[in-house]
């Protein structure tokens, strides 16, 4: 009898065992399969589902900056050698204005200022203070009428005619190889010295070149040459007359 009561009582706990068992299973099953559901009906944010093509998007984005910028790049390199050779350009053309200006300067500083011997002598008794200003120590160019001739201990002296005054411009001629000159006062010639023939006489116009000196009772012309007339000395022949 004591034996049928335990096999009674085990039986018992095995089944009170397999129906938990049993609920319980069923609870795991219903449990997983409430989560399951729970997870497909998430929906995934558009941002989230659009990724793949957003990134494609960006990388293409990003070739085509990346592109500007080497155009950018290369455009910049071109404008730098262009803003180069604009410069260098500048410089040479500065340079050569400079030469161009100061060579200007000089032929001023050559040229030399034109002038009668009646002008000259006029604006000298008109105002003897501005004329020197003007004229002293200016290189001119005074065309006029032979005077006179006459010698000096190392030069000629050759003086212009001035219309209505008593006053002329006296110029200093200095002889040389180029030249080889001598004065004939008497007669109012200036003659060669290789072979005696005249070379100019009184009345006669001439442009002189010369250094003004200022004036006293003549406008003095000194370092002065005769425009256009050059007179050599040549060598004789042994046994030339």
């Amino acid at each position: 009898m004591e034996k049928l009561i335990r096999v009674f009582a085990i039986l018992v706990l095995i089944g009170s065992i397999s129906l938990v068992e049993a609920q319980e299973g069923e609870e795991e099953q219903n449990s997983l399969g409430a989560l399951f559901n729970k997870v497909k009906d998430i929906k995934v944010p558009d941002s989230v589902s659009n990724l793949p093509t957003q990134i494609t998007e960006i990388k293409e984005s990003y070739l085509e900056t990346t592109k500007t910028l080497e155009m950018l790049r290369i455009e910049v390199g071109q404008l730098r050698d262009e803003v180069y050779m604009l410069k260098k350009e500048n410089e040479e053309l500065r340079a050569a204005v400079g030469v161009k200006a100061k060579e200007n300067r000089v032929t001023a500083m050559l040229k030399p200022i034109e002038i009668t011997a009646s002008d000259l002598v006029a604006e000298f008794r008109s105002d003897k203070v501005a004329a020197d200003a003007k004229y002293r120590d200016r290189y001119l160019k005074v065309v006029g009428l032979i005077s006179a001739f006459e010698t000096g201990s190392s030069s000629i002296e050759m003086f212009l005619r001035v219309d209505g005054s008593d006053s002329r411009v006296r110029c200093l001629l200095m002889a040389g190889p180029d030249f080889f000159v001598d004065v004939l006062p008497s007669q109012g010639q200036l003659i060669s010295r290789n072979d005696r023939r005249p070379l100019l006489s009184v009345g006669q116009p001439v442009a002189v070149l010369g250094t003004c000196l200022g004036s006293g009772l003549n406008v003095e012309m000194g370092n002065s040459r005769i425009d256009g007339l050059v007179e050599r000395r040549t060598e004789r022949k042994p046994g030339s007359k």
